[in-house]
């Protein structure tokens, strides 16, 4: 063999033998996992401990409302592995095929939720998605600002409120129509399109007056811009615990009640690994140290069951059952939500 071949087939041996390790490596890295959220709820130090345990890697974005993470779906975003989609729009998204099937068998730690959470009416069975947290949405107020009689809190003080430079309501469409359907003593699900049209009316008039819609209301009450928030109750929780004077209400009228859930988008290229992360959290010992640090309410029982006497007590955490009945889940308003829809996009322009 002349020695111009023999260093070609050394050569090509060096390719292969390089291109395999290549190969090899490709395939033992785990995926860097992104996932849409919500803002507040995975502390840094729970995400660098799964990654630690696990060797995924984990890349967080936000959004700030359920309509934002829909579109962003609906126009074809990729890349996403993981979406926390609240209650009504895992039912819409199911519909169009957005969300891929869970496989139970890679999720043994669902004998820790609760049985309310194991069959909400947007997805019976858990086929779909699985309830990460939960809460309410109400009223924040700075109480070393705003003086009120706290057993009679009406969504009367924000839709009307004595200091409208320093109030904010949720960028959300569904939850300020539910506002002012709430003050008005209606459904927040109603598909009565007279009575729609009225509460456009008043958010109309509400919108020039109030300082903002905005979805991340905490830092403006700790800094003390806004005195009275339209907020989620997690948020407020939140706020409260570095500003004691941060009060939060579910007005007399009625809330809502709702819950943010895993799920993994159709488009995920991810979906082992996907199953991992949710499966992680719904461990009781992960769950605990992620509900704790951030001050959510838990769908897992057994982890209520850990909680402190103060935390598992907290009524803006866990509304007793007088307050309980006066809150309502978003549902399914059929053709009724792209005129509401409508409605929003002429609000907000």
């Amino acid at each position: 063999m002349g020695l111009k071949r023999i260093i070609g087939l050394l050569i090509f041996l060096g390719l292969a033998t390089a291109c395999l390790i290549y190969l090899r490596s490709k395939n033992t890295i785990p995926p860097r996992l992104r996932i849409s959220t919500w803002s507040n709820y995975f502390p840094d130090s729970v995400i660098q401990d799964f990654t630690s345990k696990t060797g995924i890697k984990v890349e967080l974005s936000y959004i700030s409302s359920n309509e934002e993470l829909f579109a962003k779906l609906k126009a074809g975003a990729t890349g996403l592995d993981i979406v926390q989609p609240s209650d009504y729009m895992v039912r819409q998204m199911k519909s169009l095929s957005m969300l891929s099937k869970l496989d139970p068998t890679l999720l043994p730690n669902l004998i820790h939720l609760d049985d309310y959470y194991r069959h909400l009416s947007y997805d019976l069975k858990n086929e779909y998605s699985v309830p990460f947290t939960w809460g309410t949405s109400g009223i924040a107020v700075n109480t070393a600002k705003v003086q009120l009689n706290e057993t009679e809190v009406s969504w009367e003080l924000l839709l009307n409120s004595s200091y409208p430079r320093q109030t904010s309501l949720l960028d959300d469409m569904r939850e300020v129509f539910s506002a002012v359907l709430f003050l008005n003593h209606l459904s927040p699900n109603t598909r009565d399109l007279d009575n729609l049209v009225k509460a456009k009316q008043q958010i109309s008039q509400i919108k020039n007056h109030v300082l903002m819609f905005n979805s991340e209301s905490k830092p403006l009450l700790l800094k003390e811009e806004v005195y009275i928030a339209h907020i989620f109750s997690s948020d407020a929780v939140q706020a409260q615990a570095e500003n004691p004077a941060i009060r939060y209400f579910i007005p007399r009228e009625g809330g809502l009640i709702w819950t943010d859930n895993f799920a993994i988008p159709v488009s995920s290229q991810h979906k082992l690994q996907a199953h991992t992360f949710i499966n992680y959290f719904l461990s009781p010992e992960h769950a605990l140290e992620t509900v704790r640090q951030s001050h959510l309410a838990t769908p897992n029982r057994e982890v209520k069951d850990l909680l402190p006497l103060e935390e598992k007590n907290n009524p803006n955490i866990y509304p007793p059952k007088e307050v309980f009945k006066k809150l309502f889940f978003l549902e399914d308003i059929g053709d009724t939500l792209p005129l509401m829809n409508r409605m929003w996009t002429e609000l907000k322009s």
